[in-house]
């Protein structure tokens, strides 16, 4: 469970976000839905790393996410892709598992069924830094399932997936909500959402968060997105 009560973010004179509140509970896959630039990465951001908050505070399983211990109880892939390039793919895998203190042998056997999933297999003793863009995307949410942690907060997850990839993607999810563990994930292709998750968070066009059940069709959805976080709408003649 993610806990955020009154979290503010400014750059500069800049404030991206303002006194946002919202609860997210276990069980749940929730999409985190709004216009480029709008503060979806800000706001995954200041969840995970506290030295980031304004003003607010966060909680993660009811532990204030300035404490050390709360660290065990999430993981975070961010959007960059450039983390880590000094290691192979085994190696920041099982640095991951030993972090999270997770068992090493039970963990062996999830690993070698991630890699065969995602088809990392045979590249798993290369170089991170030698990986294209769809690769290091698979190893970074591998080492997310790898962790164990409740509460997974993911930034596009989805970008450099081949279709293959994202069902395998979306299959695994929703296992891992299945077990009690709560997903959060940004995104900006608003048919994935449509076809996926039940629970949005959307960012709206005055930078305010709000939670919503997904419409009952794709058009409803797009709707509620040009209504509530689009400027402009253009108009198709």
């Amino acid at each position: 469970m993610i806990e955020i009560i009154d979290l503010s973010k400014k750059y500069g004179n800049n404030a991206i976000l303002e006194n946002v509140s919202c609860s997210l509970e276990n069980q749940r896959i929730y999409a985190l839905v709004g216009v480029n630039g709008i503060g979806k990465s800000t706001l995954l951001n200041a969840v995970t790393q506290p030295a980031n908050l304004d003003s607010g505070k966060v909680e993660v399983d009811g532990i204030n996410s300035q404490k050390y211990e709360s660290k065990f109880h999430f993981f975070y892939v961010p959007d960059s892709k450039e983390m880590f390039l000094n290691l192979t793919g085994n190696e920041y895998l099982k640095c991951i598992i030993q972090l999270y203190r997770q068992d090493v042998v039970k963990s062996d056997e999830t690993l070698k069924k991630l890699s065969i999933a995602f088809k990392l297999d045979r590249s798993l003793n290369e170089y991170i830094a030698n990986y294209s863009l769809g690769m290091k995307q698979k190893v970074y949410l591998m080492a997310a399932f790898l962790s164990g942690a409740g509460n997974l907060i993911l930034d596009e997850p989805f970008n450099g997936l081949d279709p293959e990839s994202v069902a395998m993607l979306k299959n695994l999810l929703s296992e891992y909500r299945d077990r009690g563990n709560l997903v959060l994930f940004s995104i900006h292709n608003l048919y994935l959402v449509g076809n996926f998750c039940y629970d949005i968070v959307f960012i709206d066009k005055q930078r305010k968060v709000f939670q919503t059940e997904n419409p009952k069709n794709f058009k409803q959805l797009e709707d509620v997105f040009f209504q509530k976080c689009v400027c402009i709408k253009i108009e198709v003649i």
